[in-house]
């Protein structure tokens, strides 16, 4: 049979001897890895393969002596979730059915023994979009449910069902434990029901219910970033969590919060927190505060010429390219630096994510244009030995331009 179906990669001809592999502790990670690289790859779409190969993965999700259970309803939930969001010319026709045969009994895993199974198995039940048996389910199961992040994972799967309804998370916005209202806020917004004044009630993003969680797994720097995503519209919300966020002594969470800034917040309350952070601990955190800044073109010229001096290059880079961007002229001794060095460390090209472009050499050569005296011989100088052409055509434009000026 299996030489006759297809997965990303070809024939699934390897797929029974995977299925195997699973069962045995010293091949099972492995094992689990390659067959959802080959079923599930970019998740663009349902290969023929899945619906076979499905059964065969509950039944391994279900075996207490697989060593890799979790990771087996992962690859599920991976499945389930193409099988839900990638166009339907793209998904094999007997997904439907095999997925309906599943369901029920993820649902049983609900109650398993092996709590990393339980917190797992949200995630493939939350894609069960057409399954109206499965809110009530995850709703049952709250109360008894003993581990926090198995429990919580509950929650967030209910908000994304579009049949769970709004009546059990609003109950929910009185619990006693603040990630659980949280989840149920964001559980309301996703129903279009708005319940803002909870979110506030987060204050530990880092902690580890939400490390346990599968749609998280990372620690606080991402839970910030899916507080932030999930909150989308909501300026004033996201801004009053990244003001929060910003100064939290786990530099995980600072680090989420500075990302999560990439997308519009009140400048007046966060840029002035994100400037702080030009003296992070964390010197990743330093350069992405930098690059917000620079982005902003925010009146932080004092921080950001100290900034520009920080042994991380990355960060100087990015704090250089603020102060120059503000046409201050103490962006003036380190832009002859490096047009003088070996290493520019300015942009030149466009990068894809616009969210994280610096500006470029360009624009931050046009906004010290009343610096021109003192640089534009460094300029010329570099003008002659670049063999790079874009860098080229950037300095003649630039040499030009002040030529004109000068005359």
């Amino acid at each position: 049979m299996w030489h006759r179906l297809e997965h990303a990669y070809g024939p699934a001809t390897d797929v029974p001897g995977l299925l195997a592999q699973v069962r045995d502790p010293l091949h099972a990670g492995a094992a689990i890895s390659e067959l959802n690289m080959n079923l599930y790859c970019d998740g663009r779409g349902v290969y023929p393969a899945v619906p076979a190969a499905l059964p065969a993965l509950v039944d391994l999700a279900e075996d207490p002596a697989v060593a890799v259970r979790p990771a087996v309803v992962d690859t599920i939930g991976d499945l389930a979730h193409a099988g839900r969001t990638a166009h339907p010319r793209d998904v094999d026709p007997g997904w439907a059915a095999a997925w309906a045969r599943a369901v029920p009994r993820l649902l049983a895993l609900l109650r398993d023994e092996d709590v990393e199974v339980r917190r797992a198995v949200t995630f493939p039940l939350a894609q069960a979009v057409d399954h109206a048996d499965v809110p009530p389910a995850l709703r049952a199961r709250f109360a008894a449910e003993p581990d926090r992040s198995a429990r919580l994972g509950l929650v967030v799967a209910h908000g994304r069902l579009p049949g769970g309804g709004a009546s059990w998370p609003t109950g929910l916005l009185d619990h006693e434990d603040p990630a659980v209202r949280v989840a149920a806020v964001v559980g309301l917004r996703r129903a279009g029901v708005v319940a803002d004044a909870h979110v506030a009630l987060l204050r530990d993003p880092g902690s580890g219910v939400w490390d346990q969680a599968w749609w998280v797994r990372t620690g606080g720097a991402a839970v910030v970033w899916w507080l932030s995503r999930e909150l989308r519209e909501d300026r004033a919300a996201r801004t009053r969590l990244m003001a929060s966020w910003l100064p939290h002594p786990d530099p995980q969470v600072r680090a989420g919060a500075l990302l999560a800034c990439a997308h519009p917040v009140d400048g007046e309350q966060v840029l002035p927190l994100v400037a702080d952070r030009l003296a992070d601990e964390e010197p990743e955190n330093r350069r992405v505060a930098a690059t917000l800044l620079a982005r902003a073109r925010a009146p932080y010229a004092d921080d950001l010429a100290l900034a520009a001096r920080d042994a991380y290059l990355p960060a100087a880079d990015a704090a250089l390219t603020a102060l120059a961007a503000l046409g201050d002229e103490r962006a003036v001794a380190p832009l002859l630096d490096r047009l003088t060095g070996p290493r520019l460390g300015l942009s030149l090209h466009r990068r894809a994510d616009e969210a994280w472009r610096l500006p470029l050499l360009e624009d931050v050569l046009a906004a010290m244009r009343p610096h021109s005296a003192a640089l534009l011989p460094a300029l010329r100088d570099r003008l002659r030995a670049t063999a790079d052409p874009v860098e080229q055509g950037v300095l003649i434009k630039v040499v030009e331009d002040w030529q004109r000026d000068s005359r």
